[in-house]
């Protein structure tokens, strides 16, 4: 028949997104956020770029490589995703995310080429279309999520923000368990930068989620169902341990770091920060999808 249209008319039994999903937000917040700060501090302290200049392409593509399995192990028919190039279908979210996150895939192999060789004009040449890419390769899981119907708690301007700061969140730690690792290379005064950051947008994520928490109700039944499953259902276990992980943690433990000037409590808070941040996301990508849309 022309014209006939398929649609569901029964609620979906099961959650569509699940742990792969999760981890792909939470590596990408790791490879786009290190990449944001690394540009950053690369501008700011030329005297001690090389430190960045190394680890901004190590760190970005170590992580958007887990980020691309594992969208790839979660595509019901994952030998096909060639299609999403050849195919093309630019009203959808998850193509425009395809291509980016291509395109960033480039930038950061052009600065690992650049680091490699020495060749650090190469790198200066594409910084700025990397940051672009960078930025809508974090937000572009935020549009998939507005695009989604029925899912109220998952409103794109919201969900971009939250996924900038955990952008945030998860590049300051990143490079504070490097440097860490590597018996503290940087100098004290980016390391408490980066600690800040960190305090930062802990404070203002741990902020949105608390936000959602109390005013739920004001926008809608669903919504409200939603945050009492998040809170007090099944995810629940997630949710708290990703608040006090990734917000609560890492906040406490930059405190104690600034008055201390003990380097191992910027290594606590920063690795706290990271683990929690994955019981965060899966938290809420699985409170939403576990009401019925119909």
């Amino acid at each position: 028949m022309i014209g006939a249209e398929v649609t569901f008319d029964v609620p979906i039994p099961k959650v569509i997104w699940g742990w792969l999903v999760s981890t792909n937000m939470w590596a990408k917040s790791i490879a786009t956020g290190s990449f944001f700060l690394g540009l950053y501090f690369i501008n700011k302290y030329p005297e001690q770029d090389r430190f960045f200049r190394k680890w901004l392409p190590i760190l970005g593509l170590i992580f958007i490589g887990i980020t691309l399995l594992v969208t790839i192990l979660d595509l019901h028919h994952m030998f096909r995703f060639w299609k999403i190039f050849v195919h093309p279908h630019f009203t959808s979210a998850v193509t425009l995310g395809a291509w980016v996150v291509s395109g960033f895939v480039i930038i950061l192999l052009i600065a690992f080429w650049s680091w490699l060789t020495g060749k650090r004009k190469l790198f200066d040449k594409v910084m700025i279309p990397g940051f672009i890419l960078a930025f809508f390769a974090t937000i572009y899981t935020a549009g998939i999520m507005g695009q989604a119907t029925a899912r109220e708690v998952w409103v794109f301007p919201a969900e971009m923000i939250s996924m900038l700061l955990s952008a945030l969140l998860a590049g300051s730690a990143a490079y504070l368990v490097i440097d860490a690792i590597f018996n503290h290379p940087l100098k004290e005064e980016i390391r408490k930068e980066l600690s800040y950051i960190l305090f930062g947008s802990a404070g203002l994520m741990a902020a949105m989620f608390i936000g959602e928490l109390v005013f739920a109700k004001m926008h809608s039944e669903f919504a409200h169902k939603v945050i009492q499953i998040l809170a007090f259902g099944e995810v629940a276990i997630f949710f708290w341990i990703g608040m006090f992980l990734a917000f609560i943690v890492p906040m406490i433990f930059v405190g104690i770091y600034t008055q201390k000037k003990d380097y191992k409590y910027a290594l606590y808070g920063s690795l706290s920060a990271l683990v929690g941040l994955w019981f965060i996301k899966h938290a809420w990508l699985i409170a939403p999808q576990s009401l019925p849309l119909s």
